[in-house]
């Protein structure tokens, strides 16, 4: 490729003084100007093409590695998944018996309260009682 020092010195001022022109000193085949561009490009192409054909491999390497991975995932979910189930329905268990157990105690606490209350009122009521019998025994007796 043409310094562009040298790229430079091909062109010089052609014409009367006003909008600046410049003309080729010596022409040349445009083939022998570009080719060193397109050649620089064909490397440039070569070089994509090694590029993308790394990243296309490397793509089908971590996608099959993912896959693998997955699969592994999942293989490990099935066998952890009847453990975990057995768990979850122990821990759910455990959870219904611990309600149940303060259900009991509070219908244990609550019939020892009805029992207390009914302890003291039933002295009244059966004296009230024995007294509406022995007025209704006495009334009957009374009248002939």
């Amino acid at each position: 490729m043409p310094a562009l020092h040298d790229l430079l010195q091909r062109f010089r001022p052609a014409g009367a003084p006003g909008a600046a022109a410049a003309v080729p000193s010596e022409p040349r085949p445009v083939e022998d100007e570009l080719e060193p561009v397109f050649s620089r490009l064909e490397e440039a192409e070569q070089e994509r093409r090694r590029t993308l054909a790394v990243a296309h491999d490397l793509a089908l390497t971590l996608t099959r590695s993912a896959r693998e991975q997955a699969a592994g995932l999942v293989e490990q979910a099935r066998t952890a998944a009847p453990g975990e189930r057995a768990s979850a329905a122990a821990q759910a268990l455990r959870a219904v018996e611990d309600e149940v157990r303060a259900m009991r105690v509070a219908a244990e606490d609550e019939a020892g309260r009805i029992r207390e209350v009914a302890a003291t009122r039933l002295d009244g009521l059966a004296a009230r009682a024995l007294g509406f019998v022995a007025g209704f025994l006495d009334e009957t007796r009374a009248s002939p």
